[in-house]
């Protein structure tokens, strides 16, 4: 079967391997789309994400979708055939944070597409079968592939409690900042929402889903961003703050942006691994800060709003390319090209 291998920094190949075979409680999945996530950006571009390097020959992507092929053994056979999203965590399940419901904090995780697990970019997958998702006939697979940031979405949303009237900011409208905004639209009406973006299209985007107000991180004049964030929020400033970059500038402007007493919630990765912001504003506002680890028990709430037609996650997958033009997609995404949110690319067409 074939495989899109990583070697070096932006550096893709297609290589040949044995088909694998499941093992006890696996099954084979036949993947049919893989999309393009910002922890993946970090590995292509660097080979780095915070601790983890890439030093041989890697399979990246983890948000994908397939067809369960063959089970092994302590599988239900009748499971061939489903049409399923790979969750791509697979926790213990029995260490201390797993038997008390916090999967997500496990220690001892495998992850699909982080070093040693191989991800999604290859044409079968064998994965643990209780890690498999059978996905309804309304939901597509573009949407599926989606669902998986929507539910860390959901997730960060749950940890910082937004309630209804409050002020929101959120930092940097890409997938994950764009699935915060979908989800709160669909929760609150009576929010106040301000979204932060360097790029023109995704701003225009979340206006036209219902900001109340988008504000560009760029220009000449002399009022800063987050001085401008806080203008349009009004009041003392953003009760939620959902930094969803990882960027340097974003990450340091937590602080000035929120309200006293707000909750501020990082979803992004920093390139740097590092995260600086103002322990004066902290202070004196008395913040309290939530790093989202992944999504948590999230996905199932995702599935609800949009089988009630309140989410439309496959609106957020902008484009597909075929996996012949891996590298094209990836580099479509590293330089914002062409209007690029999400980027999904079909393992079907070589």
């Amino acid at each position: 079967m074939k495989q899109i291998v990583l070697t070096s920094p932006q550096t893709l190949t297609v290589r040949e391997v044995d088909m694998p075979v499941p093992g006890v409680g696996e099954a084979l999945v036949k993947i049919t789309l893989v999309g393009i996530c910002g922890s993946d950006m970090h590995l292509y571009r660097h080979c780095l994400l915070g601790h983890i390097e890439i030093t041989e020959p890697h399979v990246l992507g983890h948000e994908c979708v397939g067809v369960i092929e063959a089970v092994g053994h302590g599988v239900d056979p009748s499971r061939v055939g489903q049409r399923v999203a790979i969750e791509p965590a697979q926790p213990c399940g029995t260490c201390h944070w797993c038997r008390i419901g916090m999967e997500n904090v496990c220690c001892d995780m495998p992850f699909l597409g982080l070093p040693p697990t191989h991800g999604g970019l290859q044409e079968y997958v064998v994965h643990r079968a209780d890690c498999l998702e059978e996905l309804p006939e309304a939901i597509s697979d573009e949407a599926a592939v989606v669902l998986e940031p929507m539910a860390i979405a959901q997730h960060a949303i749950h940890l910082v409690h937004v309630k209804p009237g409050q002020r929101v900011a959120i930092l940097g409208t890409g997938v994950l900042g764009t699935c915060v905004l979908a989800l709160l639209k669909a929760a609150h009406r009576s929010l106040r929402i301000v979204c932060v973006d360097k790029i023109e299209d995704r701003l225009a985007r979340a206006a036209a889903m219902g900001a109340d107000a988008t504000i560009l991180a760029a220009g000449d004049d002399d009022k800063t961003v987050a001085q401008k964030t806080l203008d349009a929020l009004g009041g003392p400033g953003a009760d939620v703050v959902f930094e969803c970059s990882g960027a340097a500038r974003t990450l340091w402007d937590t602080a000035a942006v929120a309200a006293p007493l707000g909750h501020v919630a990082v979803i992004g990765s920093s390139d740097e691994d590092r995260i600086a912001f103002a322990s004066s504003h902290v202070r004196r506002k008395g913040l309290t800060y939530r790093f989202v680890r992944r999504s948590l028990h999230s996905l199932e709430p995702c599935v609800e709003l949009m089988q009630k037609g309140l989410l439309d996650p496959a609106a957020l997958a902008t484009h597909t390319l075929p996996a012949s033009q891996a590298g094209e997609a990836f580099d479509l995404v590293a330089r914002y090209g062409d209007g690029v949110l999400k980027a999904i690319i079909d393992m079907q067409r070589w």
